[in-house]
């Protein structure tokens, strides 16, 4: 059984992290920017959620970053303040063992402390088992953006979800 930790996330996280969320970008629509970013956006990705929380994903058992999770405002205004949005990407060698779960348990608990009574997923229509884990995980499917995004040579929709905490 893996051994998995959660880091605040930091610049020592950088590079595992890009790396990560490099492939995500390369390989489909999972991650929305058209091509893979520099390490020099990745103070931008922490800055996103600085006003929450965001994770880097460790195995313990090799010490070695696998993963990266937050919670980011939903919307900039005070009004939508106990709105978040949850994002967790993880490294494909660690998807589909429960480090998703493991994350998303953190960031609901954390969520809870910092007074965030709902979290909101924005899913690749494309990522069939993201869905699938959200639901299996509480959050309902309130809508589809269709076709709104155009990457690798096709248009995709984003999914809506969300889970009252």
């Amino acid at each position: 059984m893996m051994n998995i930790v959660f880091e605040k996330l930091g610049m020592e996280h950088q590079k595992l992290v890009m790396e990560i969320f490099n492939y995500y970008i390369a390989t489909g629509t999972g991650a929305f920017p058209p091509t893979p970013l520099p390490e020099q956006f990745y103070p931008m990705l922490m800055k996103r959620s600085e006003d929450l929380c965001a994770y880097a994903v460790v195995d313990a058992d090799i010490n070695r970053t696998v993963g990266f999770c937050s919670l980011s405002p939903f919307h900039p205004f005070s009004t939508f303040q106990k709105t978040a949005d949850v994002s967790y990407f993880i490294a494909e060698d660690y998807t589909a063992k429960g480090v998703g779960a493991k994350c998303l348990s953190l960031l609901e608990q954390e969520g809870k402390v910092l007074g965030v009574h709902h979290l909101i997923a924005e899913i690749s229509s494309e990522n069939e088992p993201s869905i699938q884990f959200h639901i299996k995980n509480g959050f309902s499917n309130i809508g589809e953006f269709k076709n709104v995004g155009e990457k690798l040579g096709r248009n995709f929709g984003i999914v809506l979800m969300q889970k009252t905490l």
